[in-house]
């Protein structure tokens, strides 16, 4: 493989939809997906150091165009300098965001943290602490994309609706399929992937080990259909259950969040009429 890799990047946000966008782009006949849904590979605490080879050893030959999914990407109050570094290997790339309803996600991304262990922080105490200052920023939509605003064209940027995603989904990948200059394929049905219920059923310490960087050194001889048979083994346990999040935390987070999603809808010149906020 001699070209510039990747042609395009699904930079966010989490827990809106990009586990299910990697399925549907994964079935494409012209399109090459990273063996590891998140490579996260422009994070120098991540797998940065482990080279480009490493990063390139991600995508099987063959394909016209190729391309990842890292949410973390989206993630600029935790890591600063990841559009420089896309930009310093394939300046032409062309990104995609999901957006879900800010408020909707705050309480996804808390519950996925709650499951796996990454933030067991009670509701009522929430949103003064780091991790909900970070579940917060992470739903600065606006914020988010302008960091990568400063790097790229407004041409190389595609901003997709969740809902729209998730009630249409052909409408949906028809959209992504014109931007990235492949031809259109029907939507087929796929199976439910990294929802709160699995996450709730499977030991914290499994999605922490699996994406340290030792492991990811070694994923290279174990393919997509192994590891996903292992997560549907390890999801079988009794379901934890979830913190209780009333409205007076929803309300909170709306308010936090009013301000940057008016931006975000201006910027991106959709209206989201269900959004919360």
């Amino acid at each position: 493989m001699t070209k510039p890799i990747p042609d395009f990047i699904v930079i966010g946000a989490m827990r809106a939809g990009t586990t299910t966008l990697y399925h549907h782009l994964d079935r494409h006949p012209e399109i090459g997906m990273s063996r590891m849904k998140e490579t996260d590979f422009f994070i120098p605490s991540m797998n940065y150091p482990l080279g480009f080879e490493w990063y390139r050893s991600q995508f099987t030959e063959g394909f016209r165009i190729y391309g990842e999914v890292s949410p973390n990407y989206s993630k600029h109050d935790l890591w600063k300098g990841v559009p420089e570094r896309i930009k310093s290997i394939s300046p032409e790339v062309r990104l995609i965001f999901i957006a879900r309803d800010p408020v909707d996600r705050f309480v996804s991304h808390y519950l996925h943290s709650w499951h796996v262990g990454h933030a067991r922080v009670d509701p009522d105490a929430l949103i003064e602490s780091k991790n909900g200052q970070h579940m917060l920023e992470t739903s600065r939509y606006a914020a988010q994309i302008k960091s990568f605003l400063r790097c790229f064209s407004s041409v190389q940027l595609q901003i997709l609706d969740f809902d729209e995603l998730r009630t249409q989904p052909q409408v949906t990948l028809d959209r992504v399929t014109t931007f990235l200059g492949v031809a259109p394929h029907p939507v087929e049905e796929i199976a439910t992937h990294n929802d709160v219920a699995s996450n709730s059923r499977m030991p914290g310490i499994v999605p922490r080990v699996w994406r340290s960087r030792t492991a990811r050194k070694f994923d290279r001889f174990l393919s997509r259909e192994p590891r996903n048979r292992a997560r549907r083994l390890l999801s079988i346990g009794p379901r934890r259950p979830d913190p209780h999040i009333g409205p007076e935390l929803r309300s909170a987070v709306a308010s936090r969040l009013s301000e940057d999603a008016a931006d975000f809808r201006e910027l991106s010149g959709l209206s989201f009429p269900t959004w919360q906020v």
